[in-house]
């Protein structure tokens, strides 16, 4: 029941803000309208692609201000809560950056997301083409256009979440952190556990921060990942999961991505408060 509470009032904390935040917009400007949509020919990719971005609502304001951005997998299920969740806790709580919120939009998530085909997901085995789409188009693309700085924070739910892993297997530069919601470990016989120590062995000097949730569902293959992680993750590498055994695969990300950037600007100060 206390859970059942807290997730009730962390919810109405998000819905009030984003009437509050409406109303003192619609005070300010003729049309509130949340983010842009925009859609490019991809040439990696061979179609066109949209993508969401939300930048921070006053950033117009603030012309030498640059931001990190984070890039939110299956936005149909978790982009408006990362926004929510980013504002609440970048202008009211003030405990992480104000970010840029980017949003990609799939036509087919297994293709893109899973590394190999399978009988189950026939149509999967893009994962290298999509992460090639994002590394050398979609990246570029947003630190052209918008003031960003060179953080970069990846959001990954399912087959999202198995794409991030695989995103910094094998791309490790490309992301700062990651934020994964109940990752298939499972698929492919857990090839990507059984990849992990040889990734911190050629890897023992990375810095990057990882956070992973769990739900109360079976065999996502999760925990044997967090075993390889106890055993062989370097002492740069900072990680933390949450096992939040009173939620489904589908009702998690939510209380994920709050306790994710959490773990992730734990030690993240603002510039006023960190020249005192």
């Amino acid at each position: 029941m206390k859970l059942k509470n807290k997730a009730l009032i962390e919810f109405g904390l998000i819905f009030i803000f984003f009437i509050t935040f409406s109303v003192c917009q619609a005070q300010q400007i003729k049309d509130f309208v949340i983010g842009d949509k925009v859609s490019f020919e991809s040439k990696i990719l061979n179609e066109k692609e949209i993508i969401v971005v939300i930048p921070p609502y006053n950033y117009r304001d603030n012309p030498n201000e640059k931001y990190p951005v984070v890039y939110v997998l299956d936005p149909g299920n978790n982009l408006i809560a990362t926004y929510g969740i980013v504002n609440f806790y970048s202008f009211v709580s003030k405990i992480m950056p104000k970010m840029i919120v980017v949003g990609i939009v799939n036509k087919d998530r297994e293709r893109d997301f899973l590394p190999t085909k399978s009988e189950e997901y026939p149509t999967g085995g893009g994962a290298d083409k999509f992460l090639n789409f994002i590394d050398s188009e979609l990246t570029h693309y947003i630190d052209s256009i918008y003031p960003t700085e060179p953080y970069r924070c990846l959001i990954g739910h399912s087959a999202g979440g198995l794409f991030a892993i695989y995103t910094l297997i094998n791309r490790p530069k490309l992301f700062n952190s990651f934020i994964c919601i109940d990752p298939s470990m499972w698929y492919d016989d857990q090839s990507y556990v059984k990849r992990l120590p040889d990734f911190f062995k050629n890897n023992k000097d990375i810095k990057k921060s990882l956070f992973i949730s769990i739900s109360n569902e079976k065999d996502m293959g999760i925990f044997p990942f967090i075993n390889e992680l106890e055993k062989n993750a370097p002492k740069g590498f900072e990680w933390d999961y949450i096992h939040f055994k009173n939620e489904t695969h589908n009702t998690l990300g939510f209380k994920s991505i709050c306790s994710g950037f959490e773990m992730i600007f734990k030690n993240w100060k603002p510039i006023s408060d960190s020249i005192k």
